[in-house]
């Protein structure tokens, strides 16, 4: 039986990766991009590994946001599979305290709003189809190393819906998984493709995600590091 994927920023990066692997498993892969040109090659390319379509959405606009939703309720109500995976990092050489204001509901609004919203009106034919939630996300422990304070304060409240709606979906008995991943330092667009012995292709890093969609095991609530092992404190 066909299950259908809604995958967001999906037509590049970590997000692309994430599609092709769905699509290799046997998923109906919807490809969330913002941008219809940039979508559609990205989907001409991934319809060589599945059913793959474009799905045009804009997590940092709420209105964008309802219409897809709205259009998957009416054309795709077998939608069993939900990854957050679209994001911003903003800059992350600044300190804290440089950021304007306007900066920071930009990063939160793509980061978690979006991701809420989407999920928040998703949510219906998830728990029908008994489906999962996959959030991509950091850690949010500012660290020497890593304390991009615009992406952490903005993924921060992504890491806890994960594990406040986990803890509701089991205590309301509600059949939907959520979970979150953090793939670890990933070669991307966002990071000035960074190199390094510990930096992850995007197909490194999707194949870690995917993983966790297809173990059938039980990860409710987890956000979990690359590495298998669970986050106590993000």
């Amino acid at each position: 039986m066909t299950k259908t994927a809604l995958v967001t920023g999906a037509n590049k990066g970590i997000g692309f990766e994430i599609a092709k692997h769905l699509l290799q498993a046997g998923y109906h892969v919807l490809v969330g991009a913002r941008d219809q040109e940039r979508g559609e090659v990205a989907v001409n390319t991934l319809k060589a590994f599945g059913h793959a379509e474009l799905l045009l959405i804009d997590v940092a606009n709420l209105q964008s946001i309802d219409q897809a939703v709205n259009h998957i309720k009416q054309n795709y109500t077998d939608l069993s599979l939900l990854v957050n995976n679209a994001g911003i990092p903003g800059d992350m050489h600044k300190l804290g305290w440089e950021f304007d204001v306007e900066e920071l509901v930009a990063t939160h609004q793509v980061d978690f709003i979006g991701p809420f919203a989407l999920s928040k009106g998703l949510l219906p034919l998830l728990i029908a189809n008994k489906g999962i939630i996959q959030n991509i996300s950091i850690p949010i422990e500012p660290l020497s190393f890593f304390n991009a304070f615009a992406y952490q304060t903005a993924k921060a409240p992504l890491n806890v819906m994960t594990k406040s709606w986990g803890m509701s979906f089991e205590k309301e008995n509600i059949p939907v998984e959520i979970f979150a991943v953090m793939p670890g330092a990933v070669s991307t667009d966002l990071n000035g493709n960074m190199t390094g012995d510990f930096v992850k292709t995007t197909a490194q890093a999707a194949e870690i995600i995917v993983a966790y969609i297809l173990d059938d095991q039980n990860h409710n609530g987890q956000v979990i590091n690359y590495d298998g092992t669970l986050s106590v404190y993000q």
